[in-house]
């Protein structure tokens, strides 16, 4: 299977493959012309504008291109211009592992002889953003200081390159900072070359500062020109990613090489059904063009594009759950480690990490517990338990100490932002005002969410403790587990509404307000057999969640619900008063398939529907070719959050859902390994190279038999409905 080719598309423009630095404009403006004017990103810092290319015929008229033709894959961009009525141009624009550019234009057409400029318009800003250069023998090198957070200055270098016979620098006092040739110095003092001039100096520096480089070219069969634009945080690294890439034979086949190598390294899947095999492939793509490898202590992955682009602790828990099925544990356990090594003096984790500092009053609610655990099953490292026992000691003291002074084993929400869930009526309940309220301290809400992630907390430390031989602590956190479980089901049940609430810690009484965290109970050992009713009469009832693309993140029958992201007749960016999450989705999986595991089989074909359905859902329009991941959608029509203009948002765990729930593949704690994939009614999947302790692992699925391989030796088969323990001696349905 070719991934590249899979994933090809003609309407998607994402440019990523190194480290620091990725093309993900939210909203592009210039792709109709060539170059990339539109801002890449550095970390989460903007770069704008790029660079564009202008064409000029022999007498000197500009070319004017006209796009007729995109093709994108997670490789490259491909764009196809029409420069005269004999002249067309391909631009290939790549993103090489090294944080370089480069662009391909390759030209096909009628002999006759052009020039070329490659010209950029940088800001130069004494309060905000200052420039320097160098003229170097193959282009420019710039350094920018950017003013970031509380006004810190950070450098960034840029090394732009294009074989050229004339350059010229150019100051302009500010005007509109557009790709329009007309506009820059060039156009009036272009005169069969540019000048050779460096007219930088004026009564101020505060300006636009042009930067251009110019090519006299002949055409003749296949030709070419490459343009380089190389990016770090020293001149002295961005010279020597700029001569890497220089050196590079074929950067669309680097680029091509390093993005299969990706896809090499993680479980290759098939299946019949093509809307999951293809999202299964892009969520990977995804993953990947968030990664960071060397640009943090550990690797790890990143939000989203723009300002996402940092570890942030809400999706730091998704992160460790998917990653944990690559070769290696290190991006998994990276993703939990930043936020270790970063740990506040109270205990608690900062909510972004950003480039150059932390933000010490940012703050999410996240169960790390169980992703610690997660990962152990897959890539068990004591060695790795034992560097995150003490802090997340501290994590759980935090807790106890801060948001628990009652000592009720029920954990305190203060703003609605920390949750990462704003604008709903969980907060509304017990502060009318709470919507109002951006900062921490706003409000009280003894959280379903919150509780239920310490009670993940609790078992983790008490698994970590047991493995680590200190019994008497692990006792102890297994204690405090089950006191927090006797909470919830004494505090947050209720019998007569058959539901978990929120509780208001003034007057301990349930909030009542329906809500997606309320299914959180369902996900462990929690809820048992006896709360099987209330998660039907509730999650399943179409007036409530189970809409036609399951399920709203707040009732829709409540106060305030809004399908259309309207949250008291504004539309919001982030509503979570109405619309599917794929985040909320990925918990609401967990507790169906737990659920159905352990109480009633038969909602195994709902769970099974569920996730089908989530996948569907990130398809535009239904259409094959167009997979997405955006923050929120309608949970009637599937219609995502386009307005919003932030794709590939990574904040839940869709991949780990297809590993484990269809295809099966579920390592338990005590070294058991059980295949039991949910009927879904598939013809075919294969799954091979699933990283397993020291084993690889293939699971092989035709009509309602499967087959299980490790190390390409055959080992259980049977039949859908019928699970097996391929590897230790636990039980069936254990979670």
């Amino acid at each position: 299977m070719n991934i590249l080719k899979l994933l090809k598309r003609d309407d998607k423009w994402y440019l990523g493959g190194g480290d620091l630095l990725v093309f993900t404009p939210l909203f592009p403006q210039w792709l109709h012309i060539p170059g990339l004017w539109d801002e890449a990103h550095f970390y989460n810092i903007p770069l704008k504008p790029l660079y564009t290319i202008t064409f000029l015929s022999k007498d000197g008229k500009e070319l004017k291109p006209k796009l007729f033709d995109t093709i994108w894959d997670p490789s490259k961009l491909i764009r196809r211009f029409a420069l005269t009525n004999d002249l067309t141009l391909t631009e290939t624009d790549v993103l090489l592992p090294n944080d370089s550019l480069s662009t391909t234009l390759h030209f096909e057409g009628k002999s006759q002889e052009i020039d070329v400029i490659l010209w950029t318009a940088q800001v130069n800003d004494q309060n905000e953003n200052t420039l320097s250069f160098f003229k170097e023998e193959n282009g420019f090198l710039i350094n920018r200081e950017v003013k970031l957070r509380k006004k810190h200055p950070f450098n960034i270098s840029l090394f732009y390159e294009m074989g050229h016979s004339s350059y010229s620098i150019n100051l302009s006092e500010f005007t509109a900072n557009q790709p329009k040739f007309e506009y820059t110095p060039f156009y009036e003092k272009f005169v069969g070359k540019l000048p050779d001039e460096i007219h930088n100096k004026g009564i101020n520096s505060d300006g636009l500062l042009y930067f251009g480089l110019h090519k006299h070219l002949k055409i003749i069969e296949n030709s070419e020109i490459k343009i380089f634009l190389s990016v770090s945080k020293t001149y002295e690294k961005t010279k020597e990613n700029f001569s890497e890439s220089f050196n590079t034979i074929n950067p669309i086949k680097e680029s091509e090489r390093n993005w299969q190598k990706f896809f090499d390294s993680v479980p290759h899947f098939e299946c019949s059904d093509k809307f999951i095999e293809k999202y299964y492939w892009y969520r990977w793509f995804e993953l990947r063009l968030f990664m960071m490898k060397d640009s943090y202590s550990y690797p790890c992955v990143c939000e989203g594009p723009a300002y996402f682009r940092m570890p942030i602790s809400y999706s730091a828990q998704c992160h460790m759950l998917e990653t944990r099925w690559m070769n290696s544990s290190k991006v998994a356990e990276g993703s939990f480690l930043n936020f270790v090594e970063n740990q506040n003096q109270n205990g608690s984790y900062p909510g972004n990490l950003y480039p150059i500092d932390i933000d010490r009053k940012s703050f999410y609610h996240a169960d790390f517990g169980t992703g610690i655990m997660e990962i152990y099953k897959v890539h068990p490292d004591v060695d790795f338990l034992q560097k995150i026992y003490p802090s997340l000691i501290k994590y759980a003291e935090f807790f106890d100490r801060e948001r628990d002074p009652e000592h009720s084993y029920l954990y305190d929400v203060i703003d609605q932002m920390e949750t990462g869930q704003e604008f709903m009526t969980r907060y509304t309940s017990v502060d009318k005002k709470a919507d109002m309220q951006m900062e921490s301290g706003g409000i009280r809400l003894k959280g379903v969410d919150a509780t239920c992630y310490q009670y993940g907390i609790r078992k983790a430390l008490s698994f970590i403790a047991d493995k680590l031989g200190k019994n008497d602590e692990a006792t102890k956190w297994k204690e405090e587990a089950l006191n927090i479980k006797k909470a919830i089901l004494k505090y947050m049940w209720d019998e007569d509404e058959e539901m978990f609430f929120d509780v208001n810690p003034k007057n301990w009484q349930r909030t009542n307000i329906k809500a997606a965290v309320c299914f959180y109970p369902y996900m462990s050992d929690i809820a048992d057999k006896s709360h099987l009713n209330g998660l039907k009469k509730h999650l399943f009832n179409k007036e409530e969640f189970w809409t036609s693309y399951p399920i709203p993140a707040t009732a829709l029958n409540e106060q305030l619900s809004s399908s259309y992201g309207e949250w008291k007749d504004k539309r919001m960016n982030c509503p979570w008063n109405g619309r599917t999450w794929p985040m909320t989705n990925s918990h609401i999986a967990e507790a169906l398939v737990n659920v159905a595991s352990k109480h009633d089989e038969n909602l195994k074909e709902k769970a099974g529907w569920f996730i089908k359905r989530t996948i569907e859902m990130m398809f535009s329009g239904g259409d094959l070719k167009y997979p997405n991941t955006y923050e929120h959608y309608n949970p009637y029509s599937g219609k995502p959050c386009f307005y919003r203009g932030v794709n590939d948002y990574q904040h839940s765990w869709i991949v780990d859902l297809i590993i484990k729930y269809i295809c099966g593949f579920q390592p338990q704690l005590d070294g058991t390994l059980i295949i039991d994939p949910l009927p879904l009614g598939l013809k075919y999947f294969k799954i091979d190279k699933i990283p397993y302790k020291k084993y690889k692992v293939k699971v092989e699925l035709e009509e309602n038999q499967f087959r299980v391989y490790i190390d390409g030796a055959l080992k259980k088969e049977s039949r859908i409905g019928n699970a097996v323990i391929v590897m230790g001696e636990g039980k069936i349905l254990r979670k």
